[in-house]
């Protein structure tokens, strides 16, 4: 089991596992040391080529510049050491988002032990080494999902975290286009992977990760020169919405179907698709109170009133029941009948095929004329002009 973190080729960019060396210290320590180098050099140039006069000089600037960078690291807490701290946090997680300065800020002794990395310039090694004797390290409900990442980073067989991280990119991209149609690049890809493990997104059904994805895609549509395109659950929960309050009898603009959906697929929103379909149905039964306590998911306006649906397409003449909109004139007065007590019910059927035969639609459809004709035909046989 490795103990220090290896330098491999294939990690992405940025964060502990980063390529090369250690990890670029704070601005001002590097300068430092810079210009003693420099100092040094210049020093090592005099001594054999320059005068009594330019080594003085050049062993004084080495002098100056040695003790600038003893200052830098003894230097007390203020707002320097804060600015090199949130550089520090910023550029040795800078692929970890949010989640590492929000540890930090509740974690005195981490806070106390990145100003220590500060003052010395501990390179990558030095600060992990120091950072696994902490007791926040330790104890796993202080650390969470954030220490179980750096020891499959750090502590597990050569290529395990590449493993890792390949394994995420693989469900982040199926997840994202499943759900929302979103194709996700693969540099961008390696950055989320290292925060599906970081953030622990992958617990509970991947909870973290699709309120990730609602996230992102709420920020895309939202702008229109993104020209994204909603497509996979996203797209089908939206189809089943529009269904559900055709189906119902209940009106919606067109964006709360988009918000709705969004909500249903944000594990954070609390809003789940049972609660979108409640919300219909509680509307569709004020709307329709002779209906009131027959409908549930599984039976809708349509479904409760589909002989009048029938009858309806029957003697209009229309080929598909499905193509009649509940908002018919004749199906709004039908549902939304009294009785003779001024209870809500639903109109007889045989009234309601009266009420058909008033309309006039009917008057031009072929059961129309052939019921005239048959009129006429029975008054001239009354009338004994046929026999």
């Amino acid at each position: 089991m490795a103990d220090q973190p290896r330098n491999d080729p294939d990690a992405p960019s940025g964060g502990p596992n980063a390529t090369g060396g250690g990890r670029r210290k704070p601005e001002a320590i590097r300068i430092a040391e810079r210009d003693i180098r420099l100092a040094e050099q210049d020093l090592e140039d005099k001594k054999k080529i320059g005068s009594k006069t330019d080594i003085d000089l050049a062993e004084d600037r080495l002098k100056k510049a040695r003790q600038a960078l003893r200052k830098i690291q003894q230097a007390d807490p203020g707002e320097d050491r804060q600015e090199a701290r949130r550089d520090f946090m910023e550029d040795y997680y800078d692929r970890l988002g949010p989640e590492a300065a929000s540890i930090i800020r509740g974690a005195p002794q981490l806070q106390n032990l990145f100003d220590e990395a500060i003052r010395k310039g501990w390179d990558d090694q030095t600060f992990l080494s120091e950072l696994k004797k902490t007791d926040w390290w330790k104890d796993p409900k202080k650390s969470g999902s954030w220490r179980e990442a750096f020891r499959l980073e750090y502590q597990e067989a050569p290529g395990v975290w590449r493993e890792a991280l390949d394994d995420a990119k693989i469900k982040i991209r199926d997840l994202a286009q499943s759900m929302y149609n979103i194709t996700i690049s693969e540099d961008v890809l390696d950055k989320i992977a290292r925060r599906y493990y970081y953030q622990g997104w992958g617990k509970g059904d991947e909870r973290g990760l699709r309120v990730w994805l609602s996230r992102q895609f709420g920020k895309q549509s939202a702008d229109p020169e993104a020209d994204l395109t909603p497509g996979g659950v996203l797209l089908d929960q939206e189809r089943t919405l529009r269904d559900a309050a055709r189906n119902y009898g209940v009106f919606r603009p067109d964006d709360w179907f988009k918000r709705t959906s969004q909500s249903i697929l944000n594990p954070d929103s609390g809003f789940t698709e049972d609660d979108a379909w409640n919300e219909l149905i509680a509307e569709a039964e004020s709307l329709y109170p002779a209906f009131a306590g027959k409908l549930s998911k599984d039976r809708s306006v349509r479904d409760v009133g589909a002989g009048y649906f029938s009858q309806l397409a029957r003697y209009l003449e229309i080929n598909d029941p499905d193509m009649i909109d509940i908002q018919d004139p004749l199906l709004q007065k039908a549902f939304m009948n009294v009785d003779a007590n001024g209870n809500p019910a639903a109109m007889p059927l045989w009234q309601f095929t009266q009420e058909i035969k008033k309309d006039g639609r009917w008057q031009y459809t072929t059961n129309a004329l052939n019921t005239y004709s048959q009129i006429g035909s029975d008054l001239a046989r009354m009338m004994g002009v046929v026999g």
